[in-house]
């Protein structure tokens, strides 16, 4: 199983992690697994908005050929 919120020991402070697309997305650094857990969340709901209403995206994103 993957972790999404990880404590980093060499930083000391956690990280949050997004898996996009068979990779690893690095969302950052946070003082709290709450916060770090909130900001993957966000992620996510943005994410899954972009993919559910592509005409709210134009301009945002380069059209693939």
């Amino acid at each position: 199983m993957t972790e999404d919120v990880a404590w980093d020991y060499v930083k000391k402070r956690y990280r949050a992690y997004l898996y996009m697309y068979g990779d690893r997305q690095f969302l950052g650094y946070f003082q709290t697994p709450e916060d770090a857990y909130m900001a993957r969340t966000a992620s996510a709901w943005c994410y899954v908005h972009d993919f559910l209403c592509p005409e709210s995206n134009e301009g945002r994103y380069p059209r693939l050929a």
